[in-house]
């Protein structure tokens, strides 16, 4: 089996603020919370802050207690990257620990192949 998978800038930006959590009942696990994997509030407008789309945010709605609105679109951009990490978390937590002693990411395409039992940089 082969599996790929495609990381921007973006999505190593946030990649790069993925935060482990301690696990409370057991000192020798650590998880990832998926609502809220990044070093952020978890509110939509740090996601922009963190990928440069702060300045687009909706005049007027910066003290909205969920957070400042974006127009629709950049709203649609900011979670497709955001659910881009999340479904692919486990493999680009492969991916980033296999790869960090070869240099690390940058954007591409990366190929997993089963055969080979490594990621390897395709694009």
């Amino acid at each position: 089996m082969i599996k790929r998978l495609t990381l921007t800038d973006e999505h190593i930006k946030l990649i790069s603020l993925i935060r482990l959590e301690e696990n409370e009942e057991d000192d020798n696990t650590f998880y990832i919370d998926l609502d809220n994997p990044y070093e952020l509030s978890g509110r939509l407008q740090d996601l922009a802050l963190a990928l440069g789309y702060y300045d687009k945010m909706i005049p007027g709605t910066e003290e909205n207690p969920e957070g400042g609105s974006f127009p629709d679109e950049i709203e649609e951009h900011l979670l497709e990257v955001h659910k881009y990490i999340v479904k692919n978390l486990y493999d680009i937590e492969t991916l980033v620990h296999e790869l960090a002693f070869k240099g690390g990411i940058t954007p591409g395409t990366y190929k997993y192949v089963d055969s080979k039992g490594s990621w390897e940089k395709e694009a």
